[in-house]
């Protein structure tokens, strides 16, 4: 991720298939691991966005993010390619480094994903079917933890990938930089100093006959308010939005690695016995 933040920061390079598939990863000489990116065949040049038709649905099916599953006319920036990396990590957390089904007879493994939450993410009738349940996993930190609470607890620091994942979720969903329609994942009402409407307060049981015609009116104004994406919004912070997401994953790499160096000088001491 950090060349995808800095092909896109220097290159103006959007690679938009962020996979479980197009990433390689080599054990160094030194037992350093060095990570890949590859697989640029959807690649597209940010500045020639406007050439890329918007309803072309690019990407894994897994982890397409919710513009590219609609399909809609949102911009498609580095945004895009940060969310389907939660998707991946998700993915990864919920069936392991192995839980990908290779052919459609994989019956095991169809198995698992049916009986998971996220089946949706590959089971559902529609791409849009499949956006709508994904902007429901991600609207909030409590539906998002209860994809996290699946996580195979007795794999070892599994914990470190769900805390990764919320703090992911929250620079990306939440950012404390966005304005109030720029946070959130659902659709939201837009609305001149977001004030309730004395429509949505009221009971048409409480009104005279004119009263209620005039509360109709004011409802039928409510049905026809101009909708807020939270995802269109948030793409004009895309690049300040993508360097906090890598900070989050640069600490927690230094932090992994910092867990991996204490666990092998403890399993380098000798044993004493009582």
């Amino acid at each position: 991720m950090r060349a995808h933040r800095a092909i896109a920061e220097h290159c103006n390079i959007l690679h938009r298939d962020i996979s479980a598939g197009n990433f390689l990863f080599w054990r160094m000489m030194d037992g350093t691991v060095k990570g890949m990116l590859i697989d640029f065949d959807h690649a597209i040049d940010c500045e020639n966005l406007d050439a890329m038709p918007q309803n072309k649905h690019i990407g894994t099916l897994n982890f397409m993010s919710v513009n590219n599953l609609e399909g809609n006319s949102n911009r498609r920036t580095e945004l895009d390619d940060w969310e389907a990396l939660i998707y991946v990590l998700v993915w990864l957390g919920t069936f392991g480094l192995n839980g990908m089904p290779k052919h459609d007879n994989d019956t095991d493994e169809h198995r698992r994903i049916a009986g998971a939450r996220i089946n949706y993410w590959v089971d559902s009738t529609t791409l849009k079917d499949i956006a709508k349940y994904k902007r429901g996993n991600l609207d909030n930190s409590s539906s998002f933890k209860s994809i996290l609470n699946e996580f195979d607890s007795s794999v070892d620091r599994i914990n470190v990938l769900a805390g990764l994942l919320s703090m992911m979720r929250d620079a990306l969903i939440d950012n404390a930089g966005c304005s109030e329609d720029g946070r959130g994942a659902h659709m939201k009402p837009f609305n001149h100093g977001n004030c309730e409407s004395s429509a949505s307060k009221a009971t048409p049981g409480s009104f005279p006959l004119l009263s209620k015609f005039a509360l109709a009116i004011q409802w039928r104004g409510a049905m026809n308010t101009p909708m807020v994406d939270p995802f269109k919004v948030r793409a004009d912070m895309a690049p300040t939005i993508s360097k906090e997401l890598l900070a989050i994953l640069e600490n927690i790499a230094e932090y992994c690695r910092e867990l991996l160096n204490k666990a092998e000088t403890e399993s380098n001491e000798p044993s004493t016995t009582n």
